[in-house]
């Protein structure tokens, strides 16, 4: 079943990722690229762990390092592509690079530790503190600019962070049906209020 869950959050995140494209050609927002680029790397991360789980035994020692890195290395990138969606919604453009330089040593100081320590642990840590800016972010947008879309993208986060947990508990409703795929339903649901709350944000207006 967690092939099924898999292929089915990476579709669902393609699905995303093109409507955001489409709301990004009408509008021109970069915000709306970025997160756009997000559920691609999401998506593409989603599809190696279907091919890591129902290739599984099948595999080579090397070819399952390969797709576990691969995994590991687009959740990085996700988490990458959400830093510039925030930054690009909360910032002048002239700022952003800030977050682009930075953006891009993090995530290259982080594809290093990967390849020579592959534990999901650095994911988890380098994800979990993309979406903890983005959080904030959200939150100020909430309750101090009252802007649209941000209350969707709390409650995206905080439902990804309790997938999060609900993965780690090892939680397990049935056999055939493990804490691995309860963590891809409920993943499902936090990726659609990001989705639809990203497709509200702007970026920041230009001067």
């Amino acid at each position: 079943m967690t092939v099924v869950t898999d292929l089915i959050l990476s579709a669902l995140a393609v699905y995303f990722a093109l409507r955001l494209g489409r709301q990004h050609e009408l509008m021109r927002m970069n915000t709306h690229l970025y997160f756009a680029y997000a559920f691609w790397a999401l998506s593409l991360g989603a599809l190696l762990g279907a091919l890591t789980h129902g290739l599984g035994r099948n595999l080579s020692v090397a070819a399952g390092r390969i797709l576990w890195r691969g995994t590991l290395l687009s959740l990085g990138a996700a988490a990458f592509c959400l830093l510039l969606a925030a930054g690009y919604h909360a910032f002048p453009v002239r700022y952003v690079h800030i977050f682009e330089w930075s953006g891009a040593l993090l995530l290259a100081l982080y594809a290093i530790v990967i390849l020579r320590d592959d534990r999901f642990l650095w994911a988890v840590l380098f994800y979990t503190t993309a979406l903890l800016v983005l959080l904030t972010v959200m939150l100020y947008d909430l309750f101090f600019r009252g802007l649209a879309g941000s209350g969707l993208v709390v409650a995206g986060i905080l439902v990804s962070f309790a997938a999060a947990i609900i993965q780690r508990s090892g939680l397990t409703l049935h056999r055939h049906f493990n804490h691995n795929d309860l963590y891809h339903v409920v993943q499902m649901i936090g990726l659609y209020y990001l989705y639809r709350g990203a497709m509200m944000l702007q970026d920041w207006p230009q001067a």
